[in-house]
């Protein structure tokens, strides 16, 4: 097209400089873009959003839950059956949510996301899991060794805080892409 209109362009002067008058001006010629021009990105994808805020928000819910409820406790309490039993209690509830809600996304939009994520949930699972038969445990007998399986499934319960990765780095949130819809993902940001 540039081809043509130059050619058109020096046949005018040609034929003007040759007969001497004053050339015509130039008619106006508009060029559209063609359609294989990409169009800038409208913003992260909504789907990968979404779905990262409810990882996010699943994990790291636990661990802000956990701490708030541990901020609210007693610098000492007395260990008792009744107090352990309630902990558990609570400890299974807050385990068994993240459970849900990460069974509750859709498939993972990220490569790799769903792995990530079954690994959370057997992780988290296992959490309350101890955290509920220890609390059984303890209802059907206050003994020394349902004291002690009580106090193991405590421990069962903190895993999640101290074994959860880093969940960026285990998603592999390495593109451009990946890492704006990041950025979007409010439950994501450190809190």
């Amino acid at each position: 097209m540039k081809t043509k209109l130059l050619l058109v362009a020096l046949a005018l002067f040609a034929t003007t400089a040759c007969s001497g008058e004053t050339p015509p001006a130039p008619a106006t010629v508009t060029v559209t873009p063609s359609s294989s021009v990409p169009k800038p990105p409208a913003g992260p994808d909504a789907k990968i959003v979404a779905w990262l805020d409810g990882m996010c928000g699943a994990v790291y819910g636990y661990l802000k839950a956990s701490n708030d409820h541990a901020s609210k406790q007693p610098s000492e309490i007395e260990v008792t059956r009744g107090a352990l039993k309630e902990e558990l209690g609570i400890r299974a509830g807050f385990a068994g949510k993240v459970v849900d809600d990460l069974t509750a996304l859709p498939p993972s939009p990220i490569p790799g996301g769903d792995t990530v994520r079954k690994s959370l949930v057997d992780q988290y699972t296992a959490a309350r899991d101890a955290a509920t038969a220890g609390k059984q445990r303890l209802e059907k007998s206050g003994n020394s060794a349902a004291m002690d399986a009580a106090i193991k499934a405590m421990d069962a319960t903190q895993k999640p805080i101290t074994e959860t990765p880093d969940l960026m780095p285990a998603l592999k949130i390495d593109t451009q892409e990946l890492m704006a819809a990041a950025a979007e993902a409010k439950k994501c940001a450190p809190a």
